[in-house]
């Protein structure tokens, strides 16, 4: 039976059933004590506020600089338009009824400008229908023919062809017929070094 903080009469009970009811109390004041809990930290969404949201500062600002923008492009284009319509003295309504000056020399001028074009389209007319005084056929014959003469002439001469001459023998000098190989020197004793050394010293002495 668990214990429970007080006197005799709150840690012992009469029989099963009260125990039972007394469990299903506690445990009943347990949960209405945990739901009705306020937590120290408020974790709920804030509030939504209309002004937060909708900005009508910032929308009041941005109207009016649309409207001052807007204000400032139409006196500007008043201006333009001034300036358009306004006569002066280069305008269409006076150049239109102005007397073009002529020039004194504009028939001879024009007729130079024809005879030199009628010049020009002769000459390309002759360019044209002249035949080519350069024939590359020909060109590529001859330097057949030539090649065919430059071989003929190389093979007459000797120039480019090497002789074989015959070498000299290469002589033994101080081949294996006179010194043993190194393979026989391995374990041999002094007497021995002796007996080989001492003919190829007498060989080599002067008479």
């Amino acid at each position: 039976m668990p214990k429970f903080q007080g006197n005799l009469w709150n840690m012992s009970t009469c029989n099963r059933l009260v125990a039972e009811r007394t469990e299903l109390r506690r445990h009943e004041k347990h949960l209405q004590a945990l739901e009705s809990t306020r937590g120290l930290v408020d974790a709920k969404q804030p509030k939504d506020h209309a002004h937060l949201r909708n900005k009508l500062k910032t929308r009041k600002l941005q109207e009016d600089r649309a409207a001052e923008i807007q204000l400032e492009n139409r006196i500007l284009l008043q201006k333009m338009l001034n300036i358009d319509t306004k006569p002066s003295q280069i305008s269409d309504a006076q150049t239109s009824t102005a007397t073009r000056p002529r020039s004194l020399h504009g028939e001879s001028q024009r007729r130079e400008a024809g005879r030199i074009a009628a010049e020009n389209q002769a000459l390309l007319q002759r360019l044209q229908n002249t035949k080519p005084s350069i024939d590359p056929r020909a060109w590529d014959e001859e330097e057949v023919d030539r090649q065919a003469l430059k071989f003929r002439l190389s093979q007459n001469s000797s120039a480019g062809r090497v002789m074989k001459l015959r070498m000299p023998h290469k002589e033994m000098g101080m081949g294996s017929s006179r010194l043993p190989r190194i393979a026989d020197f391995a374990g041999r004793t002094e007497s021995e070094w002796d007996a080989i050394v001492k003919p190829l010293t007498d060989t080599d002495s002067p008479p």
